[in-house]
């Protein structure tokens, strides 16, 4: 019974071209279009930045009374 690898490795699974490949399991990670995490948080920044700022207040006024 051998327990080798049926599959090759990562640098060996690539084809002479760098869209073809000779797996069949590494194109599917080809396809995957890559996400900028900043682009998508951007469009919420006009609410999220003055919620934070309300909030930080009323903590601040919180302490404030609770030391009071």
């Amino acid at each position: 019974m051998s327990h080798a690898h049926q599959h090759p490795p990562p640098d060996q699974a690539l084809a002479e071209h760098p869209a073809d490949y000779s797996d069949p399991e590494l194109k599917a990670y080809t396809d995957e279009i890559a996400t900028d995490l900043l682009e998508e948080v951007m469009p919420l920044m006009p609410f999220v930045i003055p919620a934070m700022g309300v909030l930080q207040i009323f903590m601040f006024a919180f302490v404030a009374v609770y030391l009071a």
